[in-house]
């Protein structure tokens, strides 16, 4: 039996952030910090301690449990997004706050709506009537939130699509909340059979991608072109390589816990996605962090 042993930051990888939810866990459960750092490190582990381990992550973690019942569903992000971890009472929850890949969610939110703002403020210089599209939106936090600057007028509006039902019921919710309802539709259906009254000036397509391969990545671009008005845009994000290459661990624990593994991409990968699916790239922004790349498109 090998020696499990307590290996230095600075020589495997791990951030600080993993090292003190390694040693959380081992006051709690010793063998449950062998096995992460085992299987962490591609060693073998046994059958019944992974068991065991994936049994007390989905007991002790909100973010996990969610995420193993629906890998896409809003219920991670929004945690992310609105959770201060100094009150969550599980060390794992704690750690996915605080890692670099969890702010990196919350800094995506941020960009996302800075840059939204200014898209949109481009358009109304050409254009009366503005429609967004938010495509796979859970519950469209990034347009609501944008669209708190246009609550005065009626020709800036949003609808965002889901098939998650209680997504969209909380976006409604928090669209009230913040006084721009009539702003926004909410419409339950499946995104790419989604056949709309009228093309959408801006669409986005946030967190959709990262799954999945350039090939199937170009094939849902390809189907989106018909959703575009005539000098329509699309925004598009994918989570990039500088995310596994800084926070390996956390990508790992997401991959262990839910099967969560993403198909990391650069801007050239980007760059081919849309070229290769009928799109003039017009560029893209970062989050703070560099671990989400949004790229911008037109119909060519």
């Amino acid at each position: 039996m090998t020696k499990v042993l307590d290996i230095p930051m600075e020589t495997n990888g791990l951030s600080k952030e993993a090292i003190q939810l390694l040693e959380a866990l081992k006051k709690e459960n010793k063998q449950l910090k062998d096995f992460l750092i085992k299987s962490y490190g591609g060693l073998l582990v046994s059958p019944e301690m992974e068991e065991k381990a994936y049994d007390y992550f989905i007991s002790h973690s909100v973010i996990t449990a969610a995420t193993v019942a629906n890998r896409g569903s809003s219920v991670t992000t929004e945690f992310l997004y609105d959770k201060d971890s100094s009150r969550l009472p599980s060390h794992i929850d704690k750690y996915f706050l605080q890692a670099k890949a969890g702010k990196a969610v919350k800094a995506r939110l941020a960009i996302i709506e800075k840059e939204l703002f200014k898209i949109i403020e481009e358009y109304r210089e050409n254009k009366d009537d503005i429609l967004i599209g938010n495509l796979g939106s859970g519950p469209g936090r990034d347009v609501i939130n944008t669209l708190c600057h246009y609550r005065h007028i009626s020709n800036v509006k949003a609808v965002n699509i889901d098939k998650d039902g209680k997504a969209l019921e909380r976006g409604k919710r928090m669209a009230m909340a913040k006084g721009i309802d009539h702003l926004v539709e909410f419409v339950e259906t499946d995104f790419l059979r989604y056949r709309p009254a009228r093309k959408f000036d801006i669409l986005l397509l946030i967190g959709v991608l990262c799954p999945l391969e350039i090939k199937s990545c170009i094939t849902y671009l390809k189907v989106l072109k018909k959703l575009l008005a005539e000098n329509g845009c699309l925004i598009v994000s994918n989570s990039s390589k500088k995310m596994l290459e800084e926070d390996p661990f956390t990508c790992y624990l997401m991959g262990w816990t839910a099967n969560w593994r993403l198909v990391y991409k650069d801007e050239e990968e980007l760059r081919k996605i849309y070229q290769e699916a009928g799109y003039a790239y017009k560029g893209c922004f970062l989050d703070s962090y560099g671990f989400h790349i949004m790229g911008i498109g037109t119909p060519t």
